[in-house]
């Protein structure tokens, strides 16, 4: 097993980001990311977007992804990103929504029954900035960080450490099963938390 650093939440050009998937992929391995996730707004997306896939750069593993947002949950963006063979969906940033716990449990029961899939993960960071109060176990599913990176300088906040071989499903499965750390970048200081504990 390898110990691989990613983020599965970047957008590019082809939604709301100010660089290409290529320029945010060579910025992530540069900053010694293995892999990242872009995951641009399926609502913007146009079909020269999916052409792009499967994404090859040297140096780092790129995931496709989208970000979805489901009017059954009331338009709560959602990551459902592929690997080879499995699918992860992540619910992102209930900060944002200034949801409560049980609002926030009550989204994840409802996406995994209107047949979208099933919710695997949640963020538990709003644009690359930590928010503690969803990082509880009142929330039963892992807890990931990520950058939800728009341009150069929302870029390397955030980060999740796994324990997975260097292969796409790999990596889906690590992330579900709760076998990564999450970093955090503030000033110079780093911090980690185990994925899904609480304070």
């Amino acid at each position: 097993m390898a110990h691989l650093k990613g983020n599965l939440h970047v957008h590019t050009t082809f939604s709301d980001g100010h660089l290409t998937p290529l320029e945010m992929a060579g910025i992530y391995r540069d900053l010694g990311y293995d892999f990242i996730a872009i995951t641009d707004h399926e609502y913007m997306a146009k079909k020269a977007y999916f052409d792009l896939f499967p994404l090859e750069l040297e140096g780092i593993m790129v995931f496709e992804g989208i970000e979805l947002e489901p009017v059954q949950i009331s338009y709560h963006h959602t990551l459902r990103i592929k690997g080879e063979g499995e699918t992860l969906h992540v619910l992102c940033h209930p900060d944002s929504y200034r949801l409560s716990i049980k609002d926030v449990n009550k989204r994840i029961k409802k996406f995994n029954e209107v047949g979208l899939g099933k919710i695997d993960a949640v963020e538990v960071t709003d644009r690359g900035f930590y928010t503690p109060f969803y990082d509880t176990p009142e929330i039963d599913l892992p807890k990931i960080a990520s950058d939800d990176a728009h341009d150069e300088h929302s870029c390397g906040k955030t980060w999740i450490d796994v324990n997975a071989k260097r292969e796409k499903d790999s990596i889906i499965r690590a992330v579900k099963a709760g076998d990564f750390e999450i970093g955090l970048l503030s000033g110079r200081r780093r911090e980690k938390k185990i994925a899904g504990g609480g304070d």
